[in-house]
């Protein structure tokens, strides 16, 4: 009598596990893709270059001996200098680092958010003019906000 063992394969192909691999993978970034919404990312980054932009400009009062006015509005910010380190006019718009042949300035708030209105003007030793307060990025919903301290000039983000 022969003994004939009878092995049944059973189980997945390498080719149907690798389809469904694929097909779970594009799925996934089909349905992340719409779940998820740029605005927030957007919004973060405007955030992000608005603390820089305050940084610079109490950097830039320090280097240069000149006071530097930051002005936010509901969409946007800009930088500005004296015309002349005695003069208190802050009509010169400051030179963006990057590229020194644009002005330092983002008007391109992500839609549906407000930037606090106000100034900030950092004197020649880093100070800020005037006492603390706070400038918020907010749709409603989601708040980014940062502080800036009037004796001291320090930026700090909350």
């Amino acid at each position: 009598m022969s003994v004939v063992k009878n092995f049944h394969n059973s189980g997945f192909s390498l080719v149907e596990l690798v389809t469904v691999i694929v097909l779970l993978g594009i799925l996934g970034v089909v349905a992340l893709g719409r779940f998820t919404s740029t605005d927030v990312f957007a919004a973060r980054g405007f955030f992000d270059d608005t603390v820089n932009a305050v940084r610079f400009a109490q950097k830039l009062a320090i280097s240069s001996g000149c006071d530097v006015r930051v002005i936010t509005a509901a969409s946007s910010y800009q930088l500005r200098q004296s015309s002349s380190c005695t003069a208190d006019d802050f009509v010169s718009n400051v030179a963006n680092p990057a590229n020194r042949s644009n002005n330092y300035q983002n008007v391109n708030i992500p839609p549906g958010y407000s930037l606090t209105a106000g100034t900030i003007t950092f004197n020649a030793q880093g100070e800020r003019e005037g006492a603390t307060s706070d400038f918020n990025l907010t749709d409603g919903s989601s708040t980014y906000s940062f502080r800036v301290h009037g004796s001291t000039g320090l930026v700090e983000v909350l």
